[in-house]
């Protein structure tokens, strides 16, 4: 024998309430989601980028201790980042492409510290051609970082 349940007015009504509070839970956390990654890409952008400017002071003012110095702070920093932005969880999938846009540029600018880093040592020691090397190829991983961290940047506005 079955039994039936009814559901009067005031159920359906209770149903559909915990159903529309329950989509808009998820709506919220999706935009909460993209917007602490939007956040940590940002601060930690603001971070990388005065760590950057550091460097480019220590090089344009001839100084290559501070240089590497400055480019080692650089790389931990940029590591820093890649791991925080690594544990958001973005909600949409424009959210994971600018993830993955932002874990390649950190990663980009790690590269270009390390570059960086290893150019103030060559200088150091006198090795003016292998600094050079070292120099611009950093400059080339940075631009690729840029470019990569603007990307993340627009399609998190």
């Amino acid at each position: 024998m079955t039994t039936r349940i009814r559901i009067g007015r005031a159920g359906r009504l209770l149903t559909i309430a915990a159903m529309v509070a329950s989509l808009l839970t998820l709506a919220s956390t999706a935009g909460a989601s993209n917007a602490t990654l939007r956040t940590s890409v940002n601060s930690w952008s603001r971070t990388v980028g005065i760590d950057a400017h550091s460097v480019a002071l220590a090089a344009h003012n001839r100084h290559p201790r501070r240089m590497t110095s400055s480019a080692v702070r650089f790389r931990t920093d940029a590591l820093r980042a890649r791991a925080a932005v690594a544990h958001q969880r973005p909600s949409t999938t424009g959210g994971m492409r600018a993830r993955k846009f932002a874990l390649a540029a950190f990663a980009d600018y790690a590269t270009a510290a390390q570059g960086w880093a290893a150019a103030g040592r060559a200088r150091l020691q006198g090795h003016r051609a292998v600094a050079g090397r070292s120099a611009r190829n950093a400059a080339i991983s940075a631009r690729a970082g840029n470019k990569l961290l603007v990307a993340a940047g627009k399609i998190l506005r």
